[in-house]
């Protein structure tokens, strides 16, 4: 479910880097274990998943992607939990 050194860039032009692309229920738990040990994240969904988010498993993967600085602790947490 991990990915190599996937980076995207905000508005403001900061790189952030994807720890984790997976199922939208599995990113919800992820990412409320990165948030719970201090590491800001985001969600990226290029699905229609506003469409189909009721149906579980029809949407895409959801990726999440934290600052460069934060990737090691994050892939450490994660790892933990898989």
């Amino acid at each position: 479910m991990m990915e190599e050194h996937s980076m995207t860039t905000n508005n403001n032009g900061t790189a952030w880097v994807e720890v984790f692309s997976g199922a939208a229920f599995e990113a919800e738990v992820v990412k409320g274990l990165l948030e719970a040990n201090g590491i800001s994240c985001i969600l990226e969904d290029h699905t229609m998943s506003a469409l189909t988010s009721a149906y579980s498993g029809l949407g895409g993967d959801v990726r999440i992607l934290v600052a460069p600085g934060d990737e090691e602790a994050a892939r450490e947490l994660i790892s933990h939990k898989e």
